[in-house]
C-alpha cells in the first residue's frame, strides 16, 4: 500500500500514474507533484508515538524503516519523502484479517492525523482512511486475484 498527501485534498488515479511515471525522477520541479513532500523522520516519530512497539531501524538517506513487532506478520512500514509504503505480505492464510487490521489501523491513523489517502496497485484500489469497513471486501478481493497473480 503506497500512503501520500495529495496537494488537492483527494488522490486521482491520474496522480498516481505520474507518480508511478515520474516518481523516481529527482529533477521534477514542486508544482508538478501531485503529492506533498515529507519529513521522513518526524513522521515516523509520530508513528512511534502512536505505537511504540514499532522497531526502527533507518533506510537509504532520510528514509526509515518501521517493523511490526511480530517477524511472522512480516508488515513493515518505509517512510520516505514523500509518504509511506507499507508491506505485508499477499498470502489468503488466517492471518490475513489479522495483518490487514493492523495495516488499516496505521492507514487510518495517517488519514486522521495527517491526510494520508493509500493506493493498492495490486488490487489497483484507491482510498482513504476511512475504508476500516472494507477489510472483508479487500480479503475477498486477495482471495479472487492471488491464485490468478501467482499463475500470471
Amino acid at each position: 500500500m503506497h500512503l501520500y498527501v495529495p496537494k488537492t485534498g483527494r488522490l486521482t488515479p491520474a496522480m498516481m500514474e505520474w507518480l508511478f511515471q515520474h516518481g523516481q525522477r529527482t529533477d521534477a520541479p514542486e508544482p508538478y507533484w501531485p503529492v506533498r513532500r515529507v519529513k521522513p523522520r518526524p513522521l515516523a516519530r509520530m508513528l512511534l508515538q502512536f505505537d511504540p512497539t514499532l522497531i526502527a531501524t533507518p533506510g537509504h538517506g532520510e528514509d526509515v524503516e518501521l517493523q511490526f513487532p511480530m517477524p511472522q506478520l512480516d508488515l513493515t512500514l518505509h517512510v520516505h519523502d514523500r509518504g509511506v509504503i507499507l508491506f505485508f505480505p499477499y498470502t489468503v492464510d488466517t492471518l490475513v484479517r489479522v495483518v490487514l487490521g493492523i495495516a488499516y489501523t496505521y492507514i487510518r491513523y495517517l488519514y486522521d492525523t495527517a491526510g494520508f489517502w493509500s493506493y493498492d496497485p495490486q488490487l489497483n484500489v484507491l482510498s482513504y482512511g476511512d475504508d476500516f469497513n472494507s477489510i472483508d471486501e479487500t480479503v475477498a478481493l486477495m482471495e479472487a486475484l492471488l491464485p490468478r497473480m501467482i499463475q500470471g
